[in-house]
């Protein structure tokens, strides 16, 4: 239940996704407990019962709720979420959807809300639990024997926990997807269950001590649902609580107390239909919010928990109760037969969808996901105050996930050419000797910054562009006089060092600053840097350039849903609009720094208004995702610059801007 709450966004309740890690503890009790009776009451271990139940008892409803998944999906996403999707039904089908989201990344990026099926990732943590333990618990009786068994599950914990201590100590880039994601740092919460196994029984027949773990046990999972945030690293240490408390839970499950939360009728009912109201659960969040994205939260709360509850008892009584004990009427053997070849469909399935481009003939009658909601097609022909002309009128052509992929890739097709702060003695790339020397200097949107420059200045011999290649992931630790960064990941070390050596700020002309929040607290240590840079080299210049829209679904799929660039720049799609960035930051530097400051609602909306945002340019949408600029959007801020700031640019030491219309 902490799960689905979670899932609908209950406020205060951010940490509900440790309900998670307390399903894996009690799957490693129930578990260890089934493997070790048979091992150590038979001295063996029929493997092919094990999985013949373990199949009957999942893959059912699995794939009922895949198949009626991709019905939904069909209707709703977008060519490139759909193609997504295809590579999620097959990865989920085959018990590693895990490996692929850890791939992707981004449990709790925006981008999870077009993943149908991106819960699928615990289900096939504890089916890959399912491949290696039996195994390992027979393998270490036969070994060491039953007393033995104790000892190699509290290894096997303590290995997995050392893992998460070693991989947040190294803080690689993308740890925290690792932790997550990858089935080995989730051992020591089924072996907290396992240990279980073997504590069960010789604790004293106390009353008070039950009705204590109890308390303590439900307290520490409480805690943990309360306490613990989006982003923070977990499993490691911030899973030990709700794991501890779920290992008290089952210890003292007879007490007063469990009696009446956990064994009442309700309670027991959920649990009989917990495993179909995970599977339904999620889709029904995603499908929710994509056919009512601007409904009132309360409605849509509503909705979720209604046809969450409704889909889970269908599953549940029409199918996943039906094969779970169908062993006892019918051959097994022909069952799980059936269940595996279906389960091949899936896949194949999920294969087509996955190379179908994401199924663009759709377009030809519906347009997915606006089956419920309608935006005017027509974008807004005023055009915004300061002189800002927008392109020609737009004409709705779905973009392919092909096409939205090639879009997203076009940012970088002019800055892997150009000149690198890694690569400064390549004279083919970096022209030091030019008067101008312009490091471009931002995380993910340093592109935005170098394709607008480039439309200025790509071709004048008097400016050599320079990229620092992004701060994203660089941990940036400072003195009184200087920066640093110890991250070798990214080579985030040695750019630092580059960027920190005297010689080198020596020969800067202009630092060009670009992030998005890049007035906002979370850029307080690149303000840092950029104040240090000034007091190294006061006759540098620095440029800041402000954020612009931030989308809540990437704008491609909203242009492919509403046939509209228009619906990037509704109100209920937009999710960051700060014209007051500036004015309103909190960082001392943005105050007491004398730079130049450019602002993209200055040059792209006239001012304020949102409803007056360019969207698009030349048919090409201002983002191909939720805010990093496309490659021609970028140029076309170049003109806007050269337009606007012609002055400004001149004044800090940068030739006039010539050819540019």
């Amino acid at each position: 239940m902490s799960v689905l709450l979670f899932h609908f966004g209950i406020p205060g309740l951010d940490g509900g996704y440790v309900g998670v890690d307390v399903f894996f503890v009690i799957s490693g009790y129930l578990i260890t407990k089934i493997i070790v009776d048979e091992v150590v009451g038979t001295g063996g271990f029929d493997f092919g019962n094990f999985y013949s139940r373990r199949i009957r008892r999942i893959l059912p409803a699995l794939i009922a709720t895949l198949a009626a998944t991709t019905i939904m999906a069909l209707a709703s996403l977008t060519p490139s979420d759909l193609v997504a999707y295809g590579k999620s039904l097959v990865a989920s089908a085959l018990s590693v959807s895990n490996l692929l989201f850890w791939s992707e990344s981004g449990y709790f990026d925006a981008a999870s809300q077009t993943k149908p099926l991106l819960h699928t990732w615990s289900l096939s943590v504890e089916e890959q639990f399912y491949l290696f333990w039996p195994a390992f618990i027979y393998l270490a009786f036969r070994k060491f024997g039953r007393k033995g068994l104790l000892w190699s599950i509290v290894v096997a914990g303590v290995a997995s926990f050392a893992a998460n201590h070693f991989a947040v100590t190294i803080r690689h880039v993308g740890y925290g997807s690792d932790l997550f994601f990858l089935p080995h740092f989730r051992v020591f919460e089924f072996a907290i269950g396992g240990v279980g196994c073997f504590v069960v029984g010789k604790l004293p027949p106390s009353r008070m001590l039950q009705e204590l773990m109890m308390a303590l046990g439900l307290g520490l999972i409480v805690y943990s649902i309360i306490s613990l945030k989006e982003g923070m690293v977990f499993p490691y240490v911030n899973a030990i609580a709700p794991c501890t408390g779920a290992l008290l839970v089952i210890m003292a499950r007879g007490s007063l107390i469990g009696r009446a939360l956990l064994a009442n009728g309700v309670s027991t009912w959920i649990g009989r239909i917990s495993y179909s109201l995970y599977l339904t659960h999620w889709p029904v969040v995603i499908f929710v919010g994509q056919f009512m994205p601007a409904t009132a939260w309360v409605f849509r709360f509503m909705a979720m928990a209604s046809l969450s509850l409704a889909t889970a008892v269908a599953l549940h009584y029409l199918v996943e109760a039906r094969f779970r004990h169908a062993g006892a009427r019918r051959a097994p053997s022909k069952i799980i037969r059936n269940v595996l070849a279906v389960s091949g469909g899936i896949c194949a399935l999920g294969v087509v969808v996955a190379l179908s481009n994401g199924m663009i003939w759709r377009y030809q009658y519906f347009t997915p996901g606006s089956l419920l909601q309608s935006v005017t097609a027509k974008e807004s022909t005023a055009r915004p105050a300061g002189n800002i002309v927008a392109s020609q009128a737009e004409a709705f052509a779905p973009l392919g996930a092909a096409a939205i992929d090639a879009g997203k890739s076009r940012r970088f097709e002019d800055i892997i050419a150009a000149c690198n702060i890694q690569v400064l003695q390549d004279k083919t790339r970096c022209f030091r000797d030019r008067p101008s020397q312009v490091l471009l200097f931002g995380n993910s949107h340093e592109p935005d910054a170098f394709n607008a420059f480039n439309r200025i200045y790509g071709k004048d011999e008097r400016v050599n562009l320079i990229n620092f290649g992004t701060v994203n992931n660089c941990e940036i630790v400072f003195d009184k006089t200087r920066f640093s960064s110890p991250t070798p990941d990214l080579a985030c070390d040695q750019r630092f060092k580059t960027l920190n050596s005297g010689r080198f700020l020596k020969g800067i002309s202009v630092i060009v600053y670009n992030t998005h929040h890049g007035f906002d607290p979370v850029a307080r240590d690149l303000w840092a840097v950029l104040e240090l840079v000034k007091k190294r080299n006061p006759s540098i210049k620095i440029v800041a350039i402000g954020s612009y829209l931030q989308t809540t679904v990437e704008c491609a799929s909203l242009y492919n849903r509403y046939r509209t660039y228009e619906a990037c720049r509704r109100q209920e799609f937009v999710n960051y609009h700060n014209p007051g960035e500036r004015e309103n930051s909190p960082v001392p530097q943005v105050k007491s720094l004398d730079y130049l400051y450019i602002s993209k609602y200055r040059l792209l909306c006239g001012g304020d208004r949102l409803d007056m945002c360019l969207t698009y340019v030349d048919g090409e949408p201002a983002s191909y995702d939720q805010h990093h600029l496309s490659r021609n959007f970028a140029r076309h801020l170049g003109e806007r610059m050269a337009e606007v700031h012609r002055e400004d640019l001149a004044k800090i030491g940068l030739p006039v801007p010539e050819g540019i219309p």
